[in-house]
């Protein structure tokens, strides 16, 4: 480019779809894939050997990292820095950050599974290799970290757009959940591989976990459903108290991560684990609230487009009723409605749980119901519909390749879930056993992980369909 506008002109560094690659096989040959095996073994009463933690582990390992964490790597690496009106200040790092963090996926994918079955060097190797896949994917996060704290504060120095004034505490609070769970991670893989152990401290471990879901995950979902959504489904513009929002999440999660640290937990006092109920139900509370006043479900307000509105000319045909595509994307919008009404849900039991637990009726709602409600309800169900949506327009592509297939990610994805949740939360709400129910619950847990897989495949499928589709002119441009 030449001129001063040109020399003006910040230069961005274009989408890397191999984040997205490498997140969906990941998710299939790897994450998901753990998933169907685990959820067939326990649906259809298989034998459980001695490998079964180490599988769970590394299934959840790479569900969180490889799945959700690399789809935020890649969006948030192109998204943040045209948020905030500064440019990457180091864009060679992108693809060295993807084959760290993507190369220590793949190591632990194949090193920790097979740890319980092989015992003195070669398990001393194998515990080796988890550490080092532990150590990779730190090194590939921390240069992410790095990369996202310089882009912001440049942002700030140089005048800060409102835009990213508004989301960026809970921008903050994925930095810190990202820092938190790689950490840890390390610490517990360097422990394992030390001790000739097989498993990650399961109390740490699970610690980490929750740190990742409600300090990276849900965080990083809601700025940027605050910023897209009222773009992409045309919500009412963000003008409620955000920030204060932001601020009473992250309260709520430091009462309930802060009072059950396992050092804590072990102590044997029981006003840790009031502390962390009440932070949890209080949680549920502010979730809720954030969704009512993003108001995806309930339409209460107009649009921000209101007053901006044109009819169309004769020569160009009208959009979507209340949506601002032609349907050249699919039907997307549905695997974002179902991703918030599957989180109301999570975070109506979440606040119940929490009461119920200061009632007194501990285990009353089962967690990891909770947990995949978040997880394969929230967080899988928004990416199944987000990225369908954002990323044709990050490789220069006007539509998805199959609409049909985004309706099949959407329907397969709420089987998988439905399959899953419901017999964790059936049982305990029926009281006693009803004849012929468990077995039917059983198979419906079997085959959820498979449904899930199914899934991510459609996903993956239209998505490098798109990809290498070619597009005539004006195709998609609604004339």
């Amino acid at each position: 480019m030449t001129g001063r506008a040109g020399a003006l002109a910040p230069e961005y560094a274009p989408f890397h779809a191999g984040y997205v690659w490498a997140a969906l096989g990941l998710a299939l040959f790897s994450g998901f894939a753990l998933g169907a095996h685990l959820a067939s073994v326990l649906g259809f009463g298989f034998p459980i050997r001695k490998g079964f933690v180490s599988f769970v582990q590394t299934h959840g390992h790479v569900q969180l990292v490889g799945w959700a964490g690399l789809f935020i790597l890649g969006i948030s690496l192109h998204f943040i820095p045209r948020l905030a009106g500064a440019p990457l200040g180091r864009p060679q790092w992108i693809p060295r950050i993807l084959a760290a963090v993507a190369g220590g996926l793949i190591l632990r994918s194949i090193a920790h599974p097979m740890l319980p079955y092989f015992s003195g060097w070669a398990r001393g190797l194998l515990g080796t290799l988890v550490a080092v896949s532990a150590l990779s994917e730190a090194v590939g996060i921390a240069a992410y970290l790095l990369l996202l704290v310089e882009t912001m504060r440049r942002a700030r120095r140089a005048g800060e757009r409102p835009a990213l004034h508004l989301v960026r505490p809970f921008f903050g609070m994925m930095i810190a959940g990202w820092a938190i769970y790689a950490g840890l991670n390390t610490v517990l893989a360097i422990r394992m591989a030390a001790s000739r152990s097989t498993v990650l401290d399961p109390a740490w471990n699970r610690f980490a976990i929750e740190a990742f879901i409600n300090l990276a995950l849900l965080p990083v979902a809601f700025g940027f459903s605050l910023r897209m959504l009222p773009l992409y489904l045309r919500l009412p513009k963000p003008d409620w108290p955000v920030r204060g929002t932001a601020a009473a999440y992250l309260a709520a999660v430091v009462l309930e991560m802060g009072s059950p640290l396992p050092f804590l937990v072990t102590s044997g006092s029981y006003l840790p684990s009031v502390w962390s109920s009440l932070g949890q139900a209080f949680k549920g509370m502010v979730v809720l609230w954030f969704v009512w006043n993003l108001d995806l479900l309930t339409r209460r307000r107009p649009p921000w487009t209101v007053h901006r509105i044109l009819h169309p000319g004769p020569d160009r045909r009208p959009t979507r009723e209340g949506l601002p595509d032609y349907g050249e994307f699919g039907r997307f919008e549905r695997s974002v409605y179902s991703a918030y009404l599957w989180l109301v849900i999570g975070a109506v039991l979440d606040a119940g749980g929490g009461v119920s637990f200061m009632a007194g009726h501990e285990g009353a709602i089962s967690g990891d119901a909770v947990r995949h409600l978040y997880l394969l309800g929230f967080v899988t169900h928004l990416i199944l519909g987000m990225s369908v949506r954002m990323i044709p327009g990050f490789v220069q592509k006007r539509r998805v390749a199959s609409p049909a297939l985004v309706d099949a990610t959407f329907w397969l994805g709420n089987a998988a879930l439905i399959c899953r949740v419901v017999p964790l939360l059936l049982p305990a709400w029926l009281g006693l056993p009803v004849p012929g129910v468990a077995g039917a619950l059983g198979a419906m847990f079997g085959v959820s992980g498979i449904l899930g897989m199914f899934a991510v495949g459609c996903l993956a499928v239209n998505l490098w369909r798109t990809v290498r589709q070619k597009v005539p002119p004006g195709v998609g441009a609604g004339r």
